[in-house]
This record gives structure tokens, sequence and C-alpha cells, in this order.
């Protein structure tokens, strides 16, 4: 039979990766329009549209998939009403935020420490509607397991939010930075309306609305809160960051000079780190519905193989990018962001470099996430997110406040912050699941990583052209790294499809 998880998940991989491709393109000419003071504010008022848009839509898209996937595996229940619910919830939340964005943008832009964003929230007002309303389409169709009208709706935001962001942009900025800034959410409000279309004009041509005779117990609202609040803690604690770090640093810095750091750390150096994570983002988007279908339909081998064959996978894509941000930090923002100043490139680097250490836990936290809401699980996520969160939130005021440190303490609080719920999560997936990773398998992986690592550093030291770097480390992740994980099986694609993907019908 034809693997129909296996090819949604890959196409919505690749969609993913060439997203983040586009998002780097458009963020790198952004960040050369609006200036690193420009990409603070845009960030200041990204990071509290965010957090608006987890508690509107964040829990939906994956309540949604969790329930539509348990709906098809049992028999029982109905996928329009779960739809219906989640439709109703995003609107009515969505609505909510937007009125609050027009009526109090002006006070919470000043009380963020920057009154430029004021008519970025007029912007993100329309935005945050479109956007909420993508999520209940999204979960509809992932819960089938079917990805290719997520990606495709992934790519209409990205193609669109970059030609249409970089225009309203560039024509705005000449009234002003704080108009520069609301041409880039322009565009984004466009993006936005188009995915929505496409999806709502999709569910109408695809037959997705299933109503089975016997009822089905289960809360959305009870799945949808608890996820959502899972969803929040990350961006509430990003909220509070654009709150605070520039409130903090101002204490000592000009306030302009502060939002050019926030700008660093928050927007340039974070949609960095974030590329490698998109891969744990897809494999998780794929693995909840897939997750649930196998623990609803009592298959807990294969759902042990998957967890297994999850979390090897992601040791062997992620860890490379890290190696490669360290060594070439320096090199990496020459070449994307050539209109930094000395200082703040120098301060860039050392940013980049300390926030590679956040990599891998970051993609593993994402997955062990996204398999605890499998489990039913979702609130033992909330609880070890929130606790190290208030630690990360604390660590980072005290740290940002000291003058010696300054903004590598937002650095230093999310490494400290990932590191540690990364570990714990994992564990309490391991415990429910108890399912384990092969020693060899690991250890294999990790001594190439370590010869990568040399081979990078090599490189570095012997060649000053950043395209010979680009060459030669290409040519060295292909021999010494790619080539051995596929002659010693651990790339084996058939058995990555079979366990990772691995499918029942579903009718």
């Amino acid at each position: 039979m034809k693997n129909k998880l296996l090819e949604g998940s890959l196409i919505l991989i690749v969609a993913s990766l060439v997203c983040k491709v586009l998002g780097a393109v458009y963020r790198i000419p952004l960040s050369n329009i609006l200036g690193a003071e420009g990409i603070g504010v845009y960030q200041m008022i990204f990071s509290v549209f965010s957090l608006a848009l987890i508690v509107s839509s964040g829990g939906v898209s994956v309540t949604v998939s969790h329930q539509v996937a348990k709906v098809l595996a049992s028999g029982q229940g109905s996928t329009k009403a779960i739809f219906l619910r989640g439709f109703i919830y995003s609107l009515v939340s969505s609505l909510v935020f937007a009125g609050l964005f027009l009526i109090m943008g002006e006070k919470i832009a000043a009380f963020q420490g920057n009154a430029l964003g004021t008519s970025g929230y007029a912007a993100m007002a329309i935005c945050i509607v479109f956007a909420s309303l993508i999520a209940p389409f999204r979960g509809l169709f992932q819960g089938h397991q079917n990805m290719l009208p997520t990606a495709i709706s992934q790519m209409i935001e990205q193609i669109f939010k970059l030609v249409l962001g970089l225009v309203f942009t560039s024509y705005f900025i000449k009234y002003g930075l704080s108009q520069g800034v609301m041409g880039a959410f322009l565009g984004i409000v466009i993006s936005e309306f188009l995915a929505l279309l496409f999806l709502a004009i999709n569910s109408k041509k695809t037959p997705v609305f299933k109503v089975y005779p016997t009822p089905l117990k289960q809360s959305f609202w009870k799945t949808n809160s608890v996820i959502t609040l899972s969803s929040l803690v990350v961006p509430l604690i990003t909220a509070i960051d654009s709150f605070l770090v520039v409130n903090l640093l101002s204490t000592y810095l000009d306030r302009s000079y502060a939002t050019a750091l926030y700008g660093l750390q928050s927007g340039i150096v974070s949609s960095l780190i974030n590329f490698p994570v998109v891969i744990s983002i897809s494999i998780s988007l794929a693995l909840l519905p897939n997750l649930s279908y196998l623990l609803s339909s009592s298959l807990h081998l294969e759902a042990k193989t998957s967890l297994k064959n999850v979390y090897t996978a992601l040791i062997s894509i992620v860890l490379p990018f890290s190696i490669a941000f360290f060594v070439f930090a320096e090199d990496i923002f020459s070449l994307l962001y050539p209109t930094l100043d000395e200082n703040l490139l120098n301060m860039a680097v050392i940013l980049l470099r300390v926030s590679t250490l956040e990599v891998f836990f970051l993609a593993l936290l994402h997955v062990s996430i996204s398999a605890l809401q499998s489990l039913d699980k979702a609130a033992l996520g909330v609880c070890v997110l929130t606790i190290t969160g208030i630690i990360k939130t604390v660590f980072m005021a005290i740290m940002v406040n000291n003058p010696e440190i300054n903004i590598l303490g937002a650095a230093w609080s999310s490494v400290l912050f990932y590191v540690i719920s990364a570990a714990i999560t994992y564990f309490i997936v391991k415990k429910n699941v108890a399912f384990s990773l092969d020693k060899k398998q690991v250890a294999f992986c990790l001594t190439l990583n370590i010869v990568l690592a040399l081979v990078f550093l090599g490189v570095n030291v012997y060649f000053e052209n950043i395209l010979a770097k680009i060459c030669f480390s290409g040519l060295g992740v292909l021999f010494v790294y790619v080539f051995p994980l596929y002659l010693n099986n651990f790339l084996n694609i058939k058995a990555f499809a079979s366990n990772i993907f691995r499918r029942t019908k579903i009718e």
C-alpha cells in the first residue's frame, strides 16, 4: 500500500526547510533595511504577537490533529465537530486579541521600552485573526496524516511575506522607522490571508469531514487548554524577555543600542539557531497524529520503535549544524549581515557561539513535548516548562543587569532553559513508553561528529575565502559524515519509512 504518511511527512520536511530558507532570505534584507534597532522593534512586536497567536491557535492545530487521529483509529466520533470547536475557539480568541492590539498597542509598545512599535501593533490586529483561523484547518488535515495542505500553506505564507514584506518595508521606511516596521507586518497580513483562503478552498474539495454513529468520549476544551498552556510557555518567556531585556540594558546603555542588542539576540541569532530545528518541528507534526493513532490502536511496539528512531535521527541531523555554527560564526555574519558595524558583529559572533549549545536540546524538547501530547500527558510538559521558565527568567534578569555580561545573559539563560527542560521531558517520555536507544548507533554518530568538528576547524584555519570554506566544508560533510552513516546502514531510508512513519490503513 502506498505510504501516505511517509509521503506527506517528507513533503512537510522539505517544505519546512524551503520555508526556513525563504525566512532567512527575508530576514537578511529586512535586517539590512530596518537596521539593528528596527529589527529590534520588529522582534519586540513579533514576540507579543507570537504569544497571542499561541493562545488563540497554538493548541488548536495540535488538539484537532490529535483528536481527529483518535476518531479515525477508533471509528467513533466526528471530525467535523472537532474542527468546528477549534474554528470557533480560534475566531473568538483572535478577535479579542485584535481589539486589545488596536486599543492598547501604543501603551504596550511604550511599556516594552520603544514607542516606535505602535503602528506595527495596528497591523498585527488584522493579522492575528487570519493567522489563528489557519490552525483548525491544518489540524484537520494533519489528523488525517495528510501534510501536503499544511506544507503548501506554509509556502504561500513565506513567499508572499518575502515579496510583499520587503516591498512594503522598502516603501514605508522612507517615512520613518516606525512606518518601515509596519510595512513588514502588512506583508505578513496579506500572506496569512492567502494561506487561509487556500486551506478553506482545499477543505471543500477533500473528504476530511467524517461522522461515525458512535460518539467518542474526549473533551476538546480540556485537551486544548492543556496543550495551549504547553505551547504558551516558551513564547511567554520570549515575550517577558521583550519587556525586560531592553529596559534592563537601558539602565547602563543607550536605549537605541540596547534595542539593537536585543534585535541581535532575539531576531538575527535566534533565526539562525532555529534553522535546523525546523526538522524537529516537522517530525513532531508527523509524529503526533501517528503516535496517537498507534497508541489508540494498541500498537505499542510500533510506538516504541517510532520514538527510538525519531530521537536517533535527531542526533544525526542536528549536531552537525551546531558544530558548523560554532566554527564558522564569524563567516556566517560577515556573509549574511555585511552592514553590521564591528561592535555589533563581534557581539553577534559571541551570541551565536553561546547559542549553538541549545540547538540540539531545543530540537529534543520539540519532539519530547509532542510525544507527551500524544500520550495525553501534556500537563506534565506544562509543569516542566513553567518551572524551568521561571528559573530561566530570574537567571536572565540577574545576568543581563550586570554590565559585564549584558545581552549574553539572555543567551546563557536560554541555554540553561533548553538543556534542563529537554532532559526532563525526554526521561518522562522514556519512562512512559519504555523505549531504548541503540547505544552503538549513538556512539558511532557522536564519533563522526567529533571527526566532522576537526574537519571544520581545519577548513577554517587553512582557508580564508568564504566560498572555499563552503565548498570544502560541504565535501567534508559528505565524505566524513553522510557516507559513513549511509554505509553503516544508519540512514536506511526503507527502515526509517517502515519504523518511524509506519501506518496501518486509515479509513
